[in-house]
């Protein structure tokens, strides 16, 4: 039997029980500035992923 990984946010790394909603916790948790840093942050990483290949 397969088994997942825990869900994870991505931004504090804090894991998601099974009654616990990604969504919920982002909007109840992180202000509008964090989510923001956190897209900046992971678009530069694609980019310079994508650099060096």
């Amino acid at each position: 039997m397969a088994t997942r990984c825990p869900v994870e946010c991505p931004v504090c790394h804090e894991p998601m029980d099974r009654n616990k909603k990604l969504e919920r916790h982002l909007d109840r948790n992180h202000v509008k500035d964090d989510l923001v840093k956190f897209v900046v942050a992971e678009t530069a990483t694609l980019e310079q992923e994508e650099i060096s290949e």
